[in-house]
């Protein structure tokens, strides 16, 4: 380690660096994603826009630091075998089998280094600790925290010349500000999440004023309550942890002009598309639309699914038009996308309907093969008619929604016209869809000069070419690249 501090000594600084926003920490990766601790877990982070990923670190028989939370595999494998007690290799075999392989510490340094991310290192025993600096170190990482489960293990953390900011963390119950001052910590972390529904009250000015006092940083327990994010964001907080680290995120994004985003599917590359997964994520990340597609089974229940069939996304197999709502229920649209997902459902479209209501969040409604009538008026009947736009390849559904329910929001596709002008005068959709060819400036300015609003629908992930249609202003972005469109908006602003 001496070698690497000759040439790398990380600061401080940025401790204190003026911030709008507290910093996104990833909890154990984005682990209401993906199995925690796994690279996938802190993929999907820098993803979602965590600034910071919350890493556990124990060491195995061979003295090489994993990322692992608990002391034994009960959990995950079923096992009662110890971390402490495996090769790192066996270990990795054992996990991997059990479909979450734990990585190896200099793994995430590495990933971490390639995407810039930043570590927040919770580290289980003392040498993990050590072990695991030294590869954050060799990869040059600037931004790190350690965090000390005891006070004992800060003052030794401190004691040995611990080359980053050291954190407590400190139980409910407890002041951490005396415990600080014995053991020396740069920051204090209450670990408060579970005293009851509004830990945040527990942050009141008199805390705030005493950590001001001693220029101690702020960083809270994981919390994934939209109204605890909603009023922790505007405190004087350093980093707030999060298994949905896109709920701190969306605050950091700029209010700047731009697009409404429309994630196609939902957020179909975090989670299985036209799932409740995908949609909650969406909205969590603060994007306002969600496109759905709606499906009608035999006995003529409303189920969001793009195929016509089940073969692709779900377990099971044959047309959705031949099967009863119970038959849709036991089946699982998520395993295909990713272990994690496994049993994830197939959602009636209410389900989504309430979650939407929930959280706030507005719907691109697209129907496939479901009766018009029914679908609408259960649309409406749940959200308000500025929430929500529908819209149906088939020409007829389109005019049965018009001529039934006037007041509903329609979505025309430009491409599906002779003319642009025939497409303004043939329906009343206050919303024209263009895609990557046929967008343009001057299309835009005649939707708009007819009071109707301009889509792009672009599902390709080339940054040259998000570039390019961001920079002819549509009004909304149907998107399946949410989070990099939102990176790009941030950076161009």
């Amino acid at each position: 380690m001496a070698s690497v501090l000759q040439t790398f000594r990380p600061g401080r600084v940025w401790l204190s660096e003026p911030r709008s926003w507290p910093l996104s920490i990833a909890h154990r990766g984005a682990s209401a994603y993906a199995f925690d601790n796994t690279l996938r877990a802190y993929e999907i982070a820098h993803e979602l826009g965590a600034d910071m990923w919350e890493v556990d670190v124990r060491l195995t028989a061979d003295r090489v630091p994993v990322a692992f939370h608990d002391e034994d595999l009960k959990a995950v494998c079923g096992l009662d075998l110890k971390v402490a007690d495996l090769t790192a290799t066996r270990l990795q075999a054992l996990t991997a089998e059990a479909g979450r392989e734990a990585p190896l510490f200099s793994q995430i340094a590495a990933l971490a280094a390639r995407l810039g991310a930043s570590i927040y290192l919770d580290a289980k025993e003392g040498e993990a600790a050590s072990l695991a600096v030294a590869d954050l170190l060799e990869h040059r990482i600037e931004r790190v925290i350690v965090g000390a489960n005891t006070p004992d293990y800060a003052a030794a953390l401190i004691a040995n010349g611990c080359p980053y900011p050291v954190s407590i963390l400190v139980g409910l119950g407890k002041d951490p500000f005396p415990i600080a001052d014995r053991c020396g910590a740069e920051i204090i972390h209450p670990c408060w999440e579970r005293a009851g529904q509004r830990p945040d009250h527990l942050l009141d000015e008199a805390f705030f004023a005493k950590a001001r006092d001693r220029g101690l940083p702020v960083v809270t327990w994981h919390e994934e309550r939209a109204e605890v994010i909603e009023t922790l964001v505007k405190r004087p907080i350093l980093g707030i942890c999060s298994d949905q680290p896109e709920m701190v995120a969306r605050f950091a994004r700029s209010a700047g002009p731009g697009p409404e985003i429309v994630c196609h599917r939902g957020a179909c590359k975090i989670a299985p598309e036209n799932t409740l997964a995908s949609a909650k994520a969406a909205w969590a990340a603060g994007f306002a639309y969600v496109e759905i597609d709606v499906q009608q089974t035999a006995d003529g229940q409303l189920v969001v699914h793009h195929d016509a069939t089940l073969d692709r996304t779900t377990n099971g197999s044959g047309a959705i038009a031949e099967k009863t709502g119970a038959e849709l229920a036991m089946l699982d649209a998520g395993g295909k996308f990713a272990p994690f997902f496994k049993d994830e459902g197939i959602p009636l479209l209410g389900a989504v309907l309430e979650t939407a209501s929930q959280m706030g969040g507005k719907l691109y409604v697209e129907l496939k093969e479901a009766d018009p009538h029914h679908t609408v008026r259960s649309v409406l009947g749940t959200l308000a008619t500025e929430d929500v736009f529908f819209w149906a390849q088939n020409p007829v559904r389109l005019r049965t929604i018009e001529e039934a329910f006037p007041q509903a929001r329609l979505m025309a596709r430009a491409e599906d016209f002779d003319s642009l002008e025939t497409c303004l005068s043939s329906l009343q959709a206050g919303i024209i869809e263009f895609n990557a060819s046929n967008a343009s400036l001057e299309a835009f300015e005649t939707v708009r000069a007819a009071g109707r609003r301009p889509m792009i629908a672009y599902m390709g992930k080339d940054p040259t070419e998000i570039e390019r249609l961001l920079a002819l202003k549509p009004d909304l972005f149907n998107v399946n690249e949410p989070f990099l469109v939102a990176r790009m908006l941030g950076k161009s602003e």
